[in-house]
């Protein structure tokens, strides 16, 4: 499952429920320091949150709750091997 396809990061859905420093490293993970520090600059939440919001429009980011790693979503769950005698131990004779 692509989940860029179906979460679009936006300042409704994501940036307005998150704190500033929060908003500051999602912009820094999705464009890179520099348009980090465009969000620094911002005075208020809300302005960040707008900055933000256009920054991040188009490229795919999404927050890490929200995603799905490939290669978890593709691996069968394994299961332990326990040896017979440790699943039932023989009782002292």
């Amino acid at each position: 499952m692509n989940m860029p396809d179906w979460f679009e990061t936006t300042g409704d859905s994501y940036f307005k429920h998150v704190n500033r420093t929060t908003i500051e490293l999602s912009v820094a993970e999705a464009r890179g320091s520099d348009a980090e520090l465009s969000v620094r600059a911002a005075a208020k939440k809300s302005e960040a949150v707008t900055i933000a919001d256009r920054l991040v429009t188009g490229s795919g980011w999404i927050p890490a709750p929200v995603r799905i790693a490939c290669a978890e979503a593709e691996q069968e769950p394994k299961s332990e091997s326990i040896a017979e005698d440790e699943r039932f131990p023989q009782a002292a004779e």
